[in-house]
């Protein structure tokens, strides 16, 4: 059992969050308060349900770049329509053109991946210019500062908050989307075929194809569903800051795929779970902001959150090199296995 427990990277994962945990609360009391709880919740919303879709392209053999241009155009097309129409209706209505407009554009990533079998990484780092170049181009980068009443109504509404002397916390609705998307995506690689095929097309695409899974099909899912999410997450992002502005998000990909990947998703496929994808998304946000308390100066923690990158990262190529080199002994010892 022990053994076993000490094969994971999700233990090790969950040792450095207690470990930094407990660095941070004993030089400064306040992290351990429940408003400090609150303000780490809010802060891993946004990020966080782009951890999740993200984890699932690259379980499923790709590591998309194109979701912050995603979520920028989305979140920031759908203000400014919004905004041009004096919008005044249910709210669902722009979130849910967020959500769709991001899945149309994570299609686009999708038909290409598997249309022409380029790498997703190549493909996505062009499309992320191409969507936020035309972005920028076409409606400029004035930002939106006044949301329209249904939406500056949801950046009010909480699902509960802490208030002191000098301080309020706010839990926004927003946490909802976050809990919906790692059910979402706990679900479906799970409990469904779809799952197990995400699984598969990462693990051996060649194996994955001959058991008779739709490869294609899979991909453009696994595509669509990161442009959706980021979709999401643009939306949540407008609503928590109570303003649009198209250059926010740009460039935390590779925060983003870190905490994955820290939480013990392969970063070549076919590996990875919703577990360790919450610890790695905690050690991120903690990271973020938290150094702050233990009188670490801004200029510095890009360096310290750097540092427990690499070194994090660095550990779960170590663990997954080690299983690499036993499979093939595993194997050999297979009755009825032949070459």
């Amino acid at each position: 059992m022990i053994k076993k427990l000490l094969r994971k990277n999700e233990f090790y994962v969950a040792l450095a969050v207690i470990a930094l945990s407990l660095l941070i609360g004993i030089r400064s009391p306040v992290f351990f308060t429940l408003n400090n709880l609150v303000d780490l919740l809010k802060a891993a919303v946004v990020s966080g349900i782009m951890v999740f879709a993200v984890m699932l392209g690259i379980i499923g053999g790709g590591i998309d770049v194109s979701f912050p241009a995603i979520a920028v155009c989305s979140m920031y097309i759908t203000s400014k329509i919004c905004e041009g129409v004096s919008y005044n209706g249910p709210v669902a209505f722009p979130i849910v053109f967020a959500v769709l407009l991001g899945a149309i554009l994570g299609s686009v990533n999708g038909l290409i991946i598997s249309s022409f079998k380029l790498p997703a990484f190549i493909v996505t780092l062009g499309t992320s210019n191409v969507f936020y170049g035309l972005l920028i181009s076409l409606l400029g980068a004035k930002p939106v500062n006044r949301l329209t009443p249904p939406m500056e109504a949801m950046s009010k509404a909480e699902i509960f908050h802490v208030q002191g002397e000098n301080y309020i916390s706010i839990l926004p609705v927003t946490f909802w989307f976050l809990l919906g998307t790692i059910i979402v995506v706990y679900f479906i690689l799970k409990h469904t075929m779809l799952g197990r095929g995400i699984y598969a097309i990462g693990g051996d695409r060649v194996s994955a194809e001959r058991a008779g899974y739709n490869i294609r099909g899979i991909t453009i899912f696994i595509y669509t569903f990161i442009g959706a999410a980021s979709g999401l997450a643009g939306i949540s992002h407008t609503i928590q800051a109570r303003t649009c502005v198209p250059t926010d998000l740009m460039g935390s990909e590779l925060l983003i795929i870190a905490a994955a990947v820290l939480g013990g998703t392969n970063i070549a496929g076919g590996k990875g779970t919703v577990f360790g994808s919450i610890l790695g998304l905690a050690l991120i946000t903690i990271a973020r902001n938290s150094l702050i308390l233990m009188g670490i100066p801004p200029t510095a923690q890009r360096a310290v959150v750097g540092l427990i990158i690499v070194v994090g990262t660095g550990i779960s190529a170590y663990q997954a090199m080690r299983e690499a080199n036993k499979t093939p002994k595993v194997m050999d010892e297979i009755p009825g296995e032949e070459a």
